[in-house]
């Protein structure tokens, strides 16, 4: 189920491949074991209509934005 956050997720330009396909948290950038990474939803990416990308968070960063 995924996580909310109270605060907006950085826009997907900004962002690395990995941030994107939820490799790598979307704040800190840091690698995600699968097991403990905080899904935050799949977002559409409002420059390019129809493309979505996958967000996701370390705990620790997900728990300072809930």
């Amino acid at each position: 189920m995924p996580a909310t956050t109270s605060g907006s997720l950085p826009p997907p330009a900004t962002l690395t491949d990995a941030q994107l396909r939820g490799a790598a948290c979307v704040w800190g950038g840091g690698r995600l074991d699968t097991s403990t990474a905080v899904d935050l939803g799949v977002q559409p990416d409002p420059q390019f209509p129809g493309v979505r990308w996958y967000p996701r968070a370390c705990p620790a960063c997900a728990a300072g934005r809930s």
